[in-house]
């Protein structure tokens, strides 16, 4: 069975513009709640732990549904209950949780849900608030059949930067600091919990709103199979993309275990030999620890990488705070377990905060290839994408043989006074940024792209100013060509019969997941110049995640 996500986007009952379930500030924190579980499969309950007077629970769908972005699927009746203070997380620095706030309010997920990003909107109705307040799960559909498997962000948007600390001070800790979303770090948090109302909001620049809703939009107006998964999901199970042909990672994808990479990796490389799109930014860049308790998750990220917190120690950034377990960024020099984000994506993070750029694309240098096709591009003419490169950015670096990979855009950004060094610590440097979408092809016949920024999904739709029909039929192209095609094709875009794999790099003759020198250090065969680079006369050979 296949998720109809055309069937669904038609529906009308209960279509609610987004504006009408926008929040003012972090809403209306005297009927603060979560959903328990980050997701639930079809069939499944969903349970939900609130505080205060609040007595409905309106569940609420995130699609297209001709714009309006949201549907109203069902209104569940809540327990009107004072809930006890948060707990302290042992051995945190100050992390707190709510797991031992009681359950006031359940959804059954009916059988024939649609899978998606879903949002309970908690209010009071007596008097009507004039505001509300979010929770967020995912329903999957571990049985159906999808072209994509979209995966949320929520290891980052609902864990490590939520703030929530207690009933009295909302105010609390996370992994960034004290007191605000990005706060002290040397005063931050070792953990976080998804046991906890969630603070982060629309206005944040991480949160879902900024650059997965344009994603979702744009995938359902087109009327793609997708079905949707959490990290959480990609982190327990093994299996969870075996039903899809596609795997997509959108937004600001930050935080992930070593059994997400490992999953993903052994699908992309196992029989089905997968197709992963990182259209993100900042993605796969620090190494986190989920731990499981019942229907609780928290997620561990002690930032090894950062000084501090002062708290533990005074300084010692690059050594881990637990001896022997490091969690700090995946390409820190000074681990030597170092397993960088490019390995799996292709890019290496390096435009820090809140920036975006233009992205010029030449079809001089790109015009030819099939991803281009039916755009002004593949006919002559060059292409400047707004604000595309953002909010934070990766630059091009493949690790797969020339010929196994191929640039499929390109722009240089000169940075001044936000860029990240080599291991993820400092941000504050300046340099150029050499940004691109770039795909590889591996032993398996699988195939990678990665985008290396947030906001590619701001040209894709009209949610944001900076749509652009030239990238909207590009990443047409690309998914047709990866095996998604569109049901709902909106003129004047078009599709054409898919491309062969190998126009995205062919397969190497050997397997090539890094290339090394002497010292141990990873290379990478990309250079901006073109041409054979130095590094290629080495040996290739079998190496890392």
């Amino acid at each position: 069975m296949a998720v109809d996500i055309v069937a669904e986007n038609a529906k009308t009952a209960g279509v609610t513009s987004h504006t009408e379930t926008a929040l003012s500030g972090y809403g209306d924190i005297t009927v603060a709640g979560f959903a328990r579980q980050p997701s639930v499969n079809v069939g499944e309950t969903i349970n939900f732990s609130i505080d205060g007077g609040a007595t409905t629970v309106d569940i609420y769908r995130v699609g297209y549904y001709g714009g309006n972005g949201w549907r109203l699927v069902d209104t569940i009746s809540n327990t009107p209950t004072t809930q006890p203070e948060a707990q302290t997380i042992p051995n945190s620095n100050g992390a707190t949780t709510c797991t031992n706030w009681s359950i006031t309010a359940s959804w059954p997920v009916p059988l024939d849900a649609t899978s998606g990003l879903y949002c309970a909107l908690i209010r009071s109705v007596a008097p009507q608030a004039p505001n509300g307040f979010w929770a967020m799960f995912v329903v999957r559909d571990d049985d159906a059949v999808a072209d994509i498997i979209y995966k949320t962000s929520d290891s980052t948007w609902g864990a490590a930067y939520n703030h929530y600390g207690t009933k009295s001070n909302v105010d609390g800790k996370n992994i960034y600091g004290s007191g605000v979303a990005i706060g002290n770090s040397l005063d931050r948090s070792l953990a976080v919990d998804f046991h906890r109302p969630n603070l982060v909001r629309d206005g944040v620049a991480t949160y879902w709103q900024r650059c997965e809703q344009p994603m979702i939009r744009f995938l359902e107006r087109f009327g793609y199979t997708v079905k949707y998964i959490s990290s959480v999901d990609l982190d327990r199970d093994p299996t969870i993309l075996d039903n899809g042909t596609i795997f997509l990672s959108s937004g600001h994808d930050e935080y992930w275990s070593a059994n997400m990479r490992n999953n993903v990796k052994n699908w992309r490389d196992g029989i089905k030999a997968g197709r992963s799109i990182f259209m993100s930014g900042n993605e796969v860049f620090w190494k986190t620890e989920f731990a499981y308790s019942g229907d609780r998750v928290t997620m561990w990220c002690r930032k090894d990488t950062m000084d501090g917190p002062t708290a533990i120690r005074s300084g010692g950034g690059g050594t881990p705070i637990v001896p022997g377990e490091w969690q700090g960024t995946w390409k820190d020099t000074r681990w030597p377990g170092k397993q960088p984000e490019w390995l799996l994506t292709g890019t290496d993070f390096r435009m820090n905060g809140i920036y975006q750029h233009n992205a010029t694309i030449l079809s001089s240098e790109v015009g030819t290839h099939p991803a281009w096709v039916n755009t002004t591009v593949s006919s002559g003419s060059n292409l400047t994408l707004s604000n595309v490169i953002g909010f934070e950015a990766d630059e091009m670096r493949p690790t797969q043989p020339a010929g196994s990979y191929k640039v499929l855009a390109g722009t240089d950004v000169s940075i001044t006074g936000y860029f990240a060094d080599d291991n993820g610590q400092n941000y504050n440097l300046s340099g150029v940024l050499d940004w691109g979408i770039v795909s590889q092809r591996y032993a398996s016949g699988a195939v990678t792209v990665g985008f290396g920024t947030c906001q590619w999904s701001w040209a894709l739709d009209d949610f944001k100013a900076e749509v652009n029909q030239q990238a909207q039929q590009f990443t047409v192209n690309l998914l047709n060509d990866l095996g998604a095609a569109p049901a709902t094709l909106p003129s004047p875009l078009v599709t054409t019969a898919p491309h062969s794999l190998d126009e995205y790099g062919v397969v190497p003759t050997v397997p090539v997941n890094h290339i090394t020198d002497s010292s141990g250090n990873i290379l990478t065969p990309y250079t901006l110049s073109g041409g054979v680079p130095q590094e290629m006369t080495l040996n290739f050979y079998q190496s890392g995640p």
